[in-house]
This record gives structure tokens, sequence and C-alpha cells, in this order.
């Protein structure tokens, strides 16, 4: 009978090839899957593959970042030769003024053309290309904008989060924004003045300091509480079945099979 072994039957030079025309994630997640791949995929296997991956990132956003500079220098070379070329058309009193703002006017026509800041960045902790509202402000201007000199330390709001880069009750500004990793519950939250201070957020710093969640119950509670309950029989309305009333009764299911009233019950067993 053959034996269908898969990839784990394969001979060791063929496996290697096979891998080596694998990314990262794939490599990654085949390694994940049990332990016999895990010992199959060393280590090293993984690591050149996140090298591999993280200099094709760096590479791209570092062409980018050259094709951007040439689009601004063209444009700012076609903005001093013609200040006017996107501007309306001004009136007579205007020229006076017209030497003063011709500067302004050169970077309006630039803008104007439509070089903007770049809207997707790469996160070199995850290893992914996100969108910009994916990173704090911190992270995607100055040193760490697209194509400068610390890019390759940018990271992402989930990987400071989820990887330990950032240490509980740590407040970060993002723009004109305030947020702070919050100790307890640790989500990445807008804080008030007293919940910052004590590096946590709004909701958890409430209940820290809630003098109504904090207080504890009445020690007549806590003893009604730790009493066992004893278990008492359901009761129910029953019809009577001598005087057909069921006004007067009400008998626990299962205390007598006579189905009378404590009444008519008596009657019968005196006679």
């Amino acid at each position: 009978m053959a034996d269908h072994k898969g990839i784990f039957g394969l001979p060791l030079e063929v496996f290697d090839d096979l891998m080596s025309t694998l990314d990262y994630e794939s490599v990654l997640a085949f390694r994940q899957t049990c332990r016999l791949a895990a010992s199959l995929v060393p280590l090293t296997t993984v690591a050149q593959a996140r090298q591999a991956l993280k200099t094709t990132l760096l590479a791209r956003e570092r062409a980018e970042y050259e094709r951007r500079q040439v689009a601004y220098a063209n444009q700012r070379r076609w903005a001093g030769v013609y200040p006017q070329s996107v501007q309306p058309i001004a009136p007579p009193q205007a020229d006076v003024v017209a030497n003063i703002i011709s500067l302004g006017s050169a970077l309006n026509n630039i803008h104007r053309n439509h070089i903007t800041r770049a809207e997707q960045l790469n996160c070199y902790s995850c290893l992914k290309a996100l969108p910009r509202e994916c990173f704090v402000e911190s992270q995607v201007t100055g040193r760490r904008s697209l194509g400068h000199h610390e890019a390759r330390r940018r990271f992402c709001r989930t990987c400071g989060v989820t990887k330990g880069i950032w240490e509980k009750g740590t407040v970060i500004r993002d723009g004109r924004c305030t947020l702070v990793l919050c100790k307890a519950c640790n989500n990445l939250k807008t804080p008030t003045p007293e919940s910052k201070n004590e590096g946590m957020c709004e909701l958890c710093h409430h209940e820290a300091t809630c003098e109504m969640c904090q207080r504890k119950p009445p020690e007549s509670l806590l003893e009604t509480a730790a009493e066992p309950r004893t278990a008492q029989p359901s009761t129910r309305a029953t019809r009577c079945q001598r005087c057909w009333a069921i006004s007067h009764t009400e008998v626990p299911l299962g205390s007598t099979g006579s189905h009378l009233c404590p009444g008519c019950e008596a009657a019968v067993s005196s006679a």
C-alpha cells in the first residue's frame, strides 16, 4: 500500500527549493502548522525571509521618496517660470504686491499639481503597508516620515500595543490629540487630565476611584449570602376533586396524591 506523506515525504533538497520560493508570511504560517514543520523550517530561514521582505519594503519606500522629490523639483521649476498658471486672474491693483506673494503663488501652484503627502506607509514591525490612519502622528512625520533616516523604525498602533513597544501607562501625542495606553484595559484611548496622570483611560480611572464601586456590601448581606439556601417545594393552585374549588387551596406538588383540599381530606379521613 502506498504511503502518502504529502509535502513531508519530499526529499530535503526539493523541500528546501520549495521553501525558497515562498514569501515571509507563507514560510511563517507553514512553520506554525505543526512540530514536524517547525523542525523542517529552521528559524534562520524565517529570519532570512523577514530580512528580505524588510529590504524590499525599504527599497520601495526609498524609490517612492525619490520619485516624489523629482516631481517636487519639476513642479517648483514650473511654478517659478509660470507662477500664475493655475492662479485666478488678479485685478490690476494687485500688481503692486505681485512680487511679494510670488513665493506663496509658486507653492500654491505646486500643491495644485497634486503633490500630496503619502497616504500609505510601511510598518517595519509587522512588515505591512498600511493606511496613514494606522499610525500616530509621530511615526509618519519628521525623521520617520516617508523615505527619511529613521523610517525603518516606524511601527503602527497595533504593533505598539500588542508587541509591547509602548509600556502600559505611556502617554502618546498624536498631533493635537493626547492618547494613553491604559494600564487596566491595555487599550489606546483619549484620557482626561486626571486619568492621564495615572496612566489610565477615563472609564478605568472612574472605576478605580469611584466610591460606589469600591464600597463593600454590609456584613448582613455577606452573612445572608454565606448561608446555604434550603430547597422549598414549588406550589400551584389545584382544583379539589371533591368540592371542585380552587380558591382555598394551594397544595405543594407531590405532597399528597389525593388531589383534595385540606378540609375535604380531613372530612374523608374522619368518615
